[in-house]
């Protein structure tokens, strides 16, 4: 069957939707009734408390779970509409752990990340995008390791780097600076702007709420597999919401220089 190519959606379009999305794993409730749309242009950061679910809306989002109820739409259509290649020309997904077998370099799984594009007119620009993802991620000194040779940090931007390749204009990130050091994490939440910047869509689970207040566009705060809150950062970071659903007193300044909220617990 001809794989249908997408073409780029214009900024602000609605590139992917859940739809009163509910889900149980084992028995156990994990989302439940949540609607989100993600727009091009946009950081979306996805935050809340372990156990909240939001590493399980990305991935209902992203067409690794199928929900129990409601629908999910990408590019306009429900997920069942595209075929496994034509999901992957649409939306690239870096998880929070990659588990590799086989003694593959780097730059073999980087180059992973171009395989939707075989046989497309696309694939020509493989050399110059898997060159493109090593140098963004910072890996490039190291394309010739072996990925189980690599430093949990690195290995989180090795996975980076073939969601990158993959060249989608959405990008789910689940937990991308849980590994890294303070310039890393920095870097990627930037690379996240600047990709957004360029029409874009990123969808990003982050734990630092700090973070979220400064890179992202929208914020939706999950508790219980509900969203409680979905906004601008500055509407959405309240200490009264926050306090809420952490259940730790916490405190709300705005940056002296940005107005971003700056984030912390009471202690």
């Amino acid at each position: 069957m001809r794989r249908q190519i997408p073409a780029r959606l214009p900024i602000g379009t609605t590139i992917a939707e859940a739809r009163e999305v509910s889900l149980e794993l084992g028995g156990t409730p994990i989302l439940d009734g949540v609607s989100l749309s993600v727009r091009t242009g946009e950081v979306l950061a996805l935050v809340g408390p372990n156990g909240a679910g939001k590493s399980t809306l990305l991935s209902v989002l992203s067409g690794d779970h199928a929900p129990d109820r409601g629908e999910v739409f990408l590019g306009g259509e429900p997920l069942p509409h595209w075929s496994p290649v034509e999901t992957a020309m649409r939306r690239a997904v870096m998880l929070q752990q990659a588990t590799i077998s086989f003694p593959f370099s780097v730059a073999d799984i980087v180059a992973m990340g171009r395989s939707p594009w075989y046989g497309t007119p696309r694939a020509e620009d493989d050399e110059n995008a898997v060159r493109a993802a090593l140098e963004t991620a910072d890996i490039t000194e190291f394309r010739e390791r072996v990925f189980s040779s690599l430093s949990g940090g690195e290995r989180a931007r090795v996975s980076l780097a073939r969601a990158l390749a993959q060249e989608a204009q959405l990008l789910f990130l689940d937990e991308p600076t849980a590994a890294l050091d303070l310039h890393h994490q920095e870097a990627v939440l930037q690379l996240a702007r600047e990709s957004a910047a360029a029409d874009d869509a990123v969808v990003v689970v982050v734990h630092d709420l700090n973070l979220a207040a400064g890179y992202a566009d929208r914020v939706a705060v999950l508790s219980h597999g509900k969203i409680v809150a979905d906004g601008n950062p500055r509407n959405v970071l309240t200490a009264e919401l926050l306090t809420e659903v952490y259940r730790h007193p916490v405190e709300v300044w705005p940056h002296p220089a940005t107005g971003a909220p700056v984030i912390l617990p009471r202690r």
